[in-house]
């Protein structure tokens, strides 16, 4: 009786020594309370500082011998201080991966188990960049409509990333020899097709990167999924992408320099917004976005009301601009018979200006067609080559915001479209019936500008 005590005794000790161990949170344990298992570690960029918002993602190993290598994963992300941790472990023996996309930088463990140590404190490396642009191409008479959501994942690892259908798409990989797996993304309708007799070689489409290295940038594609060609036969262009390789690209840099994720772009076509012709301003258009390392891909323009042509960019936050910018002008030269990507200059952003300003009305006393009364004259007011105009009654004042600012040109011209369509159509030059006035628009700041003026375009041309 005794010795039972005596051994009861003992056990409760040690349990209250455990629990007393485990109120002290130890980065790199695995702890094993009932079911329940957590794996946490540190996690360091290149430079040494703490890698906050990464993503740790844990995975089951890769069965190799199936077509399907895309485990089962789950994922945290770093705190301020670099750390992660897991409440469970999907399994003993794990993969572990880590993707840092502010610093482009990433890790990867393909195997440790719950015992080791190795994610204790992880180091990041330089990641290399994968790009390219997603089709794909849908049978009409098919049993299955797989819609325009996709994976792509390197082969039995959790680099993993959800792709759109005509997208372009970038993924951080670590160094190694590599394929790229594309499927569609609903899995109910992976399941769908295996029934339907589907091979797993023509829903999981490969795609060989071959060796990379660290700091790499690859170019691939643009990729096509499709259950038509052969089962080894994927991922090259199609007659018709072929054909319409020729696209505009460019780098968007946010205001301190690093690359701006996140940032709507426009195409700015008719840079003088002469098509402005019903409600009270322009609309900005998003036509795409850039990725994570502030890059953009759109189709050339397929066609332009003027010679030249250029991009407005804008980054939100809460429905705020908080950066605008704009690039160079481009020329319709600058695309005539491009079969390649046309780069342009990388855009870095700065917070958007405000303009104010009233227009005076001039009228020519030569043409008594013209009135002298402000409230029936209309005007466009704009900053050229951008979304930025606005219609208004010459006596009224105007206020265009979420500018680029820097040097810009104001534009001005009649507010009444018929007008303005007839001038277009005539011989006349487009200096006649426009007025350009270069401003210099601060930073983050208001310009009020004074002394513009409008006079009526002289009605007597058109007869």
């Amino acid at each position: 009786m005794n010795k039972k005590f005596s051994l009861l005794a003992c056990l409760a000790s040690l349990a209250v020594s455990l629990i007393g161990c485990s109120n002290e949170k130890v980065a790199g344990t695995v702890t094993d309370t009932g079911n329940t298992l957590a794996v946490s570690g540190v996690v360091l960029r290149v430079d040494g500082s703490p890698a906050s918002e990464a993503m740790v993602r844990m995975a089951r190993m890769a069965v190799y011998d199936s077509v399907l290598h895309v485990p089962e994963q789950i994922e945290v992300v770093t705190d301020s201080n670099g750390v992660y941790a897991f409440d469970s472990a999907l399994s003993d023996t794990f993969q572990l991966a880590v993707i840092d996309t502010s610093a482009v930088e990433v890790f990867y463990l393909p195997r440790t188990t719950l015992k080791a140590k190795a994610y204790d404190s992880i180091q990041l490396a330089k990641a290399a960049v994968v790009t390219s642009v997603l089709y794909f191409e849908e049978v009409e008479d098919s049993a299955v409509s797989v819609g325009g959501h996709f994976m792509t994942c390197l082969s039995g690892t959790p680099f993993c990333n959800d792709v759109f259908a005509a997208d372009s798409f970038s993924m951080l990989i670590p160094e190694g020899e590599w394929s790229m797996e594309i499927f569609p993304g609903d899995s109910m309708m992976v399941a769908r097709m295996q029934s339907l007799g589907f091979a797993d070689s023509l829903i999981y489409r490969t795609l060989d990167l071959g060796k990379i290295k660290s700091g790499d940038f690859v170019s691939s594609g643009p990729i096509v999924w499709s259950t038509t060609t052969g089962a080894d036969s994927l991922i090259k262009e199609s007659e018709k992408e072929a054909k319409n390789v020729a696209r505009l690209s460019g780098k968007v840099l946010c205001k301190n320099g690093n690359p701006c994720a996140d940032v709507e772009v426009m195409l700015i076509k008719d840079i003088y917004g002469f098509n402005f012709v019903e409600g009270d301003s322009m609309k900005f258009e998003v036509q795409t976005t850039t990725d994570s390392l502030g890059r953009w891909w759109l189709p050339l323009p397929d066609s332009l009301p003027g010679d030249s042509f250029r991009f407005e960019f804008r980054k939100l936050q809460d429905d705020l601009v908080t950066q605008a910018g704009v690039s160079r002008y481009l020329t319709k030269k600058d695309i005539e018979n491009l079969k390649d990507t046309l780069k342009v200059k990388d855009v870095t952003l700065s917070r958007p200006s405000t303009l104010v300003s009233r227009v005076s009305l001039v009228v020519d006393r030569e043409d008594t067609t013209q009135s002298s009364d402000c409230m029936v004259n209309s005007v466009v007011v704009g900053i050229k080559g951008t979304s930025h105009f606005v219609r208004d009654a010459t006596c009224s004042e105007l206020r265009l915001s979420d500018l680029p600012s820097g040097a810009q040109q104001v534009v001005l011209y009649s507010g009444i479209p018929k007008v303005i369509a007839a001038l277009r159509a005539s011989d006349v030059s487009t200096d006649y019936f426009v007025t350009f006035t270069p401003v210099s628009l601060p930073e983050g700041g208001t310009q009020q500008v004074q002394g513009m003026t409008y006079t009526p375009p002289n009605q007597n041309i058109f007869k």
